[in-house]
């Protein structure tokens, strides 16, 4: 027997449509609130730069000679701001006599007695006994563009210069002579430990600035820059017995922040602009 079952049209319609799928509502809703996170994270964030990133840590070491003999130092934590127009032409060009391409450099000897000359050229000989002076030749060129990348200037004036007390660089036939200096100046200083740590570095159209805590420490006092004797109190007093225990937290509480500000070149490169003070320590909210 045949039956005949009857289909309601609208019935029909309404079994069709499935319900609202609650886990899917609620996935849909994380989604939502996980991308409103990344954007305003993304906003909050923009134009923050890793510390690890390679422009940071090539710009941050524009100014870490390894020896603080040379070059005057950390002259740049400074206590007021410092520009290139502070920074003396003798330490500029035994910047960029360092941070230029080793790999330019040649070695070069001339033989004398205790000293060796060479036109109007002196240097001293390897050893007190010996008749070998070794020197460094660098095409001037190596050195120009050293100085341009790190000031974003050409130099003012190619000249002789010394990069700390026993070295001295000639210019001659646009090739730079560098050698141990006839006259050494040796002077005893007390041991010198410098800490400082990158914070934050930062993005903003042609300009990246750097900001940095900073602590010089010398028989057992902290001082708050580099080139004068201003005591850093709370560093000093805190200051753990063993400093080679000194860690970034230490730094950040009791050491001064500084910002560091490089503006891009026309090659892409970023060059050195200032540096200056902005924040000394303090005890925290807490304390």
């Amino acid at each position: 027997m045949k039956k005949v079952k009857e289909i309601n049209k609208e019935e029909s319609r309404e079994k069709g449509v499935k319900k609202p799928d609650i886990i899917s509502i609620v996935l849909i809703v994380i989604l939502i609130l996980l991308l409103c996170f990344l954007v305003g994270y993304k906003i909050k964030n923009w134009g923050i730069l890793s510390s690890r990133n390679k422009t940071v840590k090539e710009l941050y070491s524009y100014f870490s000679t390894e020896d603080l003999g040379e070059c005057e130092g950390l002259f740049n934590y400074s206590t007021e701001k410092v520009t290139y127009d502070n920074v003396s032409a003798t330490a500029k060009l035994c910047i960029a006599y360092h941070k230029a391409n080793e790999d330019e450099f040649k070695k070069v000897s001339y033989e004398g007695d205790k000293t060796c000359k060479e036109d109007n050229m002196v240097f001293k000989t390897d050893t007190d006994e010996g008749t070998i002076c070794t020197v460094n030749k660098i095409k001037r060129d190596v050195i120009d563009e050293s100085y341009k990348k790190i000031f974003g200037q050409d130099i003012e004036n190619n000249e002789e210069f010394k990069y700390d007390g026993t070295h001295i660089c000639y210019l001659k036939d646009d090739y730079y002579y560098c050698g141990l200096s006839e006259n050494m100046k040796i002077t005893l200083t007390n041991d010198i430990t410098v800490f400082r740590s990158v914070a934050r570095a930062e993005k903003k159209d042609d300009t990246i600035t750097i900001y940095d805590y900073f602590t010089k420490i010398t028989n057992d006092n902290c001082y708050l820059n580099y080139t004068t004797l201003n005591l850093n109190q709370m560093c000093t007093t805190n200051l753990p017995k063993d400093i080679d225990n000194i860690d970034y937290d230490f730094i950040e509480k009791y050491g001064v922040k500084y910002k560091h500000i490089y503006k891009k070149a026309k090659d892409g490169t970023y060059y050195w602009v200032s540096s200056e003070p902005i924040e000394m320590p303090g005890p925290s909210k807490d304390e």
